[in-house]
């Protein structure tokens, strides 16, 4: 059994409605299939689907024309027969900020139910009896209680048989195209691409007015479909045109403007009240309700990104939906407040809102640059931005614009004081507070032009700049002669004289003296400022295409400087050339993140907005893709980290912080902080492969020097006589000759490798230092050995020489002296009893002298005997001992 309230559960929660609308709401419910003919007429006449289910809908149309379509269906279903029952009821049309939208029924509507109609019935509420009497043929009758239905004198809708009930809903499309008809440029551009739209005129059968002194084609549309196929035709032929190089494409504005009373004439384009300076080019302008019935098919687009309160009769573009299978489709949805953009008139020549003059500019309250303010941006999700926008409306009153967005804007703790403080720093190189910098100013390029200042100079001029601020322009006007007569040749009166007829409305003087102070300044960024300054004057004129000259101009003349070219791309979105200025936006996006926040906040670039918003959302959603696979980076570089270096270890804490920082950034939706996040990523890679890359030279370096120090030890130890008594060191140096032959054949790039290298390394270092402190003793017993055996060697042989010598010399000095007498030396040699003895005692001072002289010889030769020793083991080892370290 239809239920009304599966259709209410179905649609979604708004909990802060942009739009409400009265109207007329329609349920309907079916058994079988529906016929087309039902959805067909009432989307004919206006009426939206709201929900849907397999056996009942729910509609809404915001006009009478809704009973016109069920007076049509009810003398149609008198012919074929269907079972359909038809509920006409007050609803209240409720739309979100982001134009999702949903209804909302008294709650005696909202649980009713329905069994299986019979035939084709309509039951009307009785709260619109009075607007059903009013459309010609109409008439109720009264039907009183329903079984299932709300608890009311419910009325039968009664039609005249004989009217056809025709739908009044019909437009006017107009198309004009951008630029001036007296420019040769626009002339040649509009009349080959005119010649296309004329075409797909014809193929569709349409009838066109062409109006040659604006340009202007003029056609009517007599139906909703006709009116669905064009806006897809040309928005196709458009797109076609765009991407063929051989094809032409000119902008153009378009507009369906409802018929009512207006007859089609050739001047029709005059009557529309529109702004069409201020429209979007290449998107089809409908009403809000037009807009939501082609939805199916286009996506919908304010004209206007205010927060205000809108109306189905506001007006908003449609564009194609294109890509929501693949990447999706998308607008950036950031609502600029009313209080910057609601007003209509001439722009402020500092910020560019049209609230207020030059004169009462809050520009002027703001004593010094604060670039800072897109850092404190950045740090914002853009999600929030307008909700700091509303807040804006909220706080600030058109009538007191001035002193409340002042005040705001002193309050530097909101969000919604950053965005205003935000959007009068977008133009901060025409106004006054600059001018101080750039006169004391040192250098000669604006990337360093503000770093170096001088002190101030010359009392008269900065006195008058205080007058400009401070709107004083009378006494001004007598400080700036003053200043001018010391100073003739100096660029700086020229430069105030620029201002002060700017405020007062004399806009060839200001330029006259801005020409003056480009020619009599010094530097060029002096020279670039006061370019800018002329270009400004021309922007704000309407003179577009002479500001893109003169910001072209100046930044020839400051060639880093970004904010001339940015100039250059609002001066094309004012002029509707919102596709050629997104290619110098997205390029100055790729020098500067932050140029993406100042479009998304930039009321100037009302006219363009659509495109802009669109075209910056494909931006937006690749980054947020790219953003998604290096949060999973960082996470992983994070576990990398840690799986690679110690705690302790001096890089640790420095990469844990930027990687702290790096998922900080993450957290933030933010355009900015998504690209300092992939930039991030991409440097610390980069920084973490360095630092692998040092880590392993320095570990190679280290196991050489370890190795080294080994064989040493090795070389060392390997003459020490007691083998046995070296399980100890032998297990340490084991250990060392293990750890180092695995370090030297690990792949040292991976986290695991490189760690364990990295305490192995220690380990080996320290296990060495202690191989060398037990070194010392096993030195000490080798070399006293080695010099014990060298001792006794020498000593042996010098004690057989000497035994040899007295041996033979002994016996011959007895012999040759037999006949000597009365010495009593040779008395007591040949004494045959005192021999023995006298033997005795030269074997003794023999033994003696030998071990005195055997001791000083292997004192004289103990080193290079044990080089060579060593030299002769090392060869021996390396022909016949394995490498293994």
């Amino acid at each position: 059994m239809p239920a009304i309230a599966k259709l209410i559960d179905k649609l979604p929660e708004i909990k802060q409605s942009r739009l409400v609308a009265s109207g007329f709401g329609i349920w309907v419910a079916w058994k079988g299939e529906l016929h087309n003919s039902i959805d067909n007429t009432l989307q004919e006449y206006g009426a939206l689907c709201v929900a849907r289910d397999t056996d009942q809908a729910l509609w809404y149309c915001n006009t009478a024309e809704v009973f016109r379509a069920i007076a049509r269906l009810q003398v149609w279903a008198r012919v074929n027969p269907m079972q359909v029952f038809c509920q006409l009821v007050p609803l209240t049309f409720l739309v979100g900020y982001d134009l999702e939208y949903t209804v909302s029924l008294s709650v005696e509507l909202d649980r009713q139910n329905t069994g299986t109609p019979s035939g084709f019935e309509v039951v009307v509420h009785p709260k619109l009896k009075d607007e059903i009497k009013s459309v010609q043929g109409l008439t109720t009758e009264p039907l009183g209680g329903v079984e299932g239905l709300a608890n009311v004198e419910w009325l039968r809708l009664v039609a005249d048989q004989a009217l056809d009930y025709e739908s009044f809903r019909k437009w006017y499309f107009i198309i004009k195209p951008l630029g001036r008809m007296s420019d040769k440029e626009s002339i040649l551009g509009w009349r080959d691409f005119s010649a296309d739209i004329i075409e797909l005129l014809q193929k569709l059968g349409l009838k066109y007015i062409s109006d040659v002194k604006e340009g202007a084609l003029l056609f009517p549309l007599d139906n909703f479909r006709l009116l669905r196929s064009f806006s897809m035709e040309i928005m196709g032929l458009i797109k076609e045109n765009k991407e063929n190089p051989d094809k032409k494409n000119w902008p153009i504005v378009m507009v369906a403007m409802p018929q009512g009373n207006l007859h089609f004439t050739a001047d029709l384009s005059k009557k529309v009240e529109l702004d069409w300076n201020r429209m979007s080019a290449d998107y089809p302008h409908v009403r809000f309700m037009d807009g939501f019935l082609l939805s199916p098919w286009f996506r919908m687009n304010e004209t206007r990104y205010g927060t205000n309160q809108v109306s189905l009769d506001s007006w908003c573009t449609i564009s194609l939906k294109e890509g929501e299978e693949g990447m999706g489709y998308g607008t950036m949805q950031v609502a600029l407040p009313n209080a910057m953009v609601g007003e209509d008139g001439a722009e402020c020549f500092y910020c560019g809102l049209k609230n207020h003059s030059p004169k009462q500019c809050p520009s002027k309250h703001i004593a010094t640059l604060q670039p800072q303010v897109w850092n404190l941006l950045a740090r914002a999700n853009v999600q929030d931005f307008s909700e700091g926008f509303a807040g804006i409306d909220a706080d600030v009153s058109a009538d007191n614009f001035v002193t409340d967005i002042a005040r705001l804007m002193e309050s530097k703790d909101s969000l919604k004081s950053i965005l205003a403080r935000a959007v009068f720093e977008i133009n901060f190189p025409a106004q006054l507070r600059t001018q101080k910098l750039v006169w004391r100013s040192r250098s000669k390029e604006w990337d360093e032009g503000f770093k170096q200042l001088a002190p101030q100079e010359g009392e008269s001029i900065w006195d008058a700049l205080a007058l400009i601020e401070n709107g004083d322009l009378e006494k001004a006007e007598h400080v700036l002669k003053e200043a001018q007569l010391k100073s003739p040749r100096s660029y700086q009166p020229h430069a105030l004289w620029g201002f002060w007829h700017m405020e007062m409305g004399d806009k060839n003087q200001a330029l006259f003296h801005w020409q003056e102070a480009e020619r009599t300044s010094y530097t060029p960024l002096q020279q670039g400022c006061m370019a800018y300054l002329q270009a400004r004057l021309m922007e704000v004129g309407g003179d577009y295409k002479d500001a893109i000259n003169l910001y072209k101009h100046a930044n020839t003349l400051s060639p880093t400087w970004v904010q001339p070219v940015y100039r250059q791309a609002v001066c094309m979105v004012k002029m509707g050339f919102s596709g050629q200025a997104m290619d110098i936006l997205f390029d100055l996006i790729s020098r500067d993140p932050h140029v993406f926040n100042r479009i998304l906040v930039d009321p100037e670039m009302d006219r363009g907005r659509v495109q802009l918003m669109n075209a910056l959302w494909e931006k937006w959603a690749s980054a947020e893709e790219a953003v998604e696979n290096t949060r999973a980076e960082v996470d992983q570089l994070t576990d990398d980290i840690s799986k690679r270096f110690d705690e302790n270890h001096n890089y640790f804490e420095t990469a844990s912080e930027e990687l702290d920082r790096l998922k900080q950034l993450g957290t933030t939706s933010n355009y900015v902080a998504y690209y300092q996040l992939l930039r991030g990523a991409e440097k610390f890679q980069a920084t973490l492969n360095l630092e692998v890359k040092r880590e392993i030279k320095r570990i190679n370096s280290n196991i050489e020097h370890l190795s080294d120090r080994v064989r040493d030890i090795q070389k060392e130890a390997a003459w020490f006589p007691f083998p046995k008594l070296l399980l100890e060191f032998n297990k340490e140096f084991n250990f060392c000759v293990d750890k180092i032959n695995w370090i030297k054949t690990q792949r040292l790039q991976e986290a695991d490798n490189f760690r364990k290298s990295l305490r192995f390394v220690e380990e080996i270092g320290e296990h060495i230092d202690s191989l060398q402190s037990r070194l010392v003793t096993l030195r000490i017993i080798r070399d006293s050995t080695l010099f014990v055996l060298m001792l006794g060697r020498n000593f042996i042989w010098l004690e057989i020489i000497g035994l040899g010598l007295l041996l033979v010399g002994l016996p011959s000095l007895i012999y040759f002296t037999r006949d000597i007498q009365g010495n009593y030396f040779l008395d007591m040699i040949n004494d045959p009893g005192q021999r023995w003895e006298i033997s005795k005692g030269l074997v003794i001072i023999l033994s003696i002298c030998s071990v005195a002289l055997a001791a000083v010889k292997s004192a004289l030769t103990f080193d290079k005997r044990k080089r060579e020793l060593f030299d002769q083991l090392d060869e021996e080892m390396r022909g016949t001992a394995p490498k293994r370290y």
